[in-house]
């Protein structure tokens, strides 16, 4: 069923509690002073709520205001932050119709898809909670009197910018992190889908967090380098694609500001001979088609081997076409709305270029019958290139539901195809032979690899983090903790009376 049924839709606008303004400056919910825009619930592009930019004096007062509170939020007690961070989480968690509402209506995926985000942001929270009061430094006798230490500090005022497809998660994966360490910070909201930032502050206030902690800031482009190019700020993390973050990275860099960058993905999912064939099939749908294909790690390269590449695909495409693209709010659904109908013309554009170029469109390809223009509802869609290698489709990130199928002869034939691509972030393969994953797992140049299975059990302490194209530094677990921190090394005389280097050296 592709159109919302109306009482359906309006029981999901009353449980979600759609937050009515949508800035937050040193602990006060305040409405924008900018442009207008509006947030529409991507399947029907019907609007949700009518969002105020932040102006660049908003934008200014939420970096000083971040700036003030760090000093006496970098001393509170470890113990302080993470008590916090649990209230939070808790009262999240006893109010998941609400967030899964919310997060449906903002977003345009399934409700199951919406309430797995709103546990891993929970998880994702309580993860960073434990953090920090489990980071420690460490002590080192240097002898001669001397003893080393080394400290970790909070880097001082991050800004922090999420994607649209999982802005929930991604709050509790970098805002979370950030202030456990003992930063402030401030967020930009993606434009595409405001509400998930600003609600996860309430939680953060009705906790007890301290003014201008957490500071939300909403816009475009502008609103974006106003914060990258602010003295005031230290840090930036940044989620989003490939051509947006160079641009981030390289001003955030002639700012001399510290810098995590989480880009995009093209992301190989390698099917050999020997693998177990059903679980391969299913894993592989799994893995491209969930939230639309809108996943930065998603399996968007299928590689097979050609002794089965025949029956693969045979079955690849008779369980796509089984799945059902239809209201987020349905049950029935297992796909929901990519996230704006102008995504639809774009992912729609990228398949014909590559049909234009000789690769076969075996399923999908289109919006679904029925679907209205300003729906964002597109088929899943399957593509054989053949033997061709030189397709936009094959380098570029389409961030849809489409999946293209190349074929192997060994491998090292698979390992190669699957390093041409400029992103290095996920991958995965299928096989019997443990040794020969293994193999396979080192060589590739990912920062994330699944065997025999794709995207499961990533839990809130598997760090990730990219390789070339696909960014640098990490997120989740201890590494990722301390990606927002700073290290100190202090070497102290165990004299009394203090130790003097004569001029001239020891």
């Amino acid at each position: 069923m592709l159109q919302s049924d109306p009482t359906v839709f309006a029981r999901a606008v009353e449980t979600a509690r759609l937050p009515r303004v949508h800035t937050l400056i040193d602990g006060m919910f305040v409405d924008g002073g900018g442009q207008i825009f509006s947030d529409v619930f991507p399947a029907t592009g019907t609007q949700i709520a009518e969002v105020r930019s932040s102006s660049p004096g908003q934008v200014s007062d939420a970096v000083s205001a971040a700036r003030q509170a760090f000093p006496a939020w970098a001393d509170s007690s470890a113990t302080t932050r993470a008590a916090i961070l649990d209230r939070a989480a808790d009262t999240m968690l006893r109010d998941m119709d609400r967030l899964t509402a919310l997060v449906t209506l903002d977003n345009g995926k399934t409700s199951p898809e919406a309430s797995f985000d709103v546990v891993s942001s929970t998880s994702l929270t309580k993860s960073a909670a434990g953090w920090a009061s489990r980071m420690r430094g460490s002590t080192l006798p240097l002898g001669d009197g001397y003893v080393e230490m080394t400290w970790r500090e909070p880097v001082g005022v991050v800004a922090i910018f999420m994607p649209f497809n999982a802005p929930l998660m991604f709050c509790a994966m970098k805002i979370a992190a950030a202030i456990a360490m003992g930063n402030t910070v401030v967020v930009k909201s993606p434009e595409k889908s405001p509400l998930a930032a600003i609600a996860f502050a309430e939680y953060l206030v009705e906790a007890g967090l301290p003014n201008g902690v957490v500071n939300i800031v909403q816009g475009f482009a502008d609103v974006g380098t106003a914060l990258v190019s602010s003295p005031e700020v230290d840090m930036v993390s940044f989620t989003g694609s490939s051509t947006v973050g160079a641009r981030v990275g390289s001003d955030s860099v002639a700012g001399l500001k510290r810098v995590l960058l989480e880009l995009g993905g093209k992301s190989a999912n390698i099917i050999f001979d020997d693998a177990p064939f059903d679980s391969a099939v299913e894993g592989s749908v799994g893995a491209i088609f969930r939230n639309s294909g809108q996943r930065c790690f998603s399996g968007s390269r299928i590689l097979v081997q050609e002794n089965i590449a025949d029956r693969f695909i045979e079955s690849l495409v008779a369980k796509t076409r089984s799945l059902r693209v239809g209201d987020p709010f349905d049950p029935n659904s297992d796909i929901g709305s990519l996230i704006t109908a102008q995504d639809v013309s774009r992912v729609r554009s990228i398949v014909r270029d590559a049909e234009e170029a000789g690769a076969k469109v075996l399923c999908g390809g289109d919006s679904p019958t029925g679907a209205t223009p300003e729906s964002g509802y597109f088929l899943p869609t399957v593509i054989d290139v053949g033997d061709l290698t030189d397709l936009a489709i094959l380098r570029e990130e389409t961030f849809g539901p489409v999946v293209t199928v190349q074929r192997f002869t060994d491998t090292n034939h698979a390992i190669d195809i699957a390093n041409t691509s400029e992103y290095g972030l996920a991958g995965g393969c299928w096989t019997s032979d443990l040794a020969k994953a293994l193999t396979v797992a080192r060589r590739i140049e990912t920062g994330y690899f699944w065997i025999n299975s794709y995207a499961a059990a990533a839990g809130p302490e598997s760090t990730i983090g990219g390789r070339k194209s696909s960014g640098f530094g990490t997120e989740k677990g201890e590494d990722g903790m301390l990606a927002y921190t700073a290290i100190k090394t202090v070497i102290m005389s165990e004299s009394s009376t203090g130790t003097v280097i004569p001029m001239g050296g020891r």
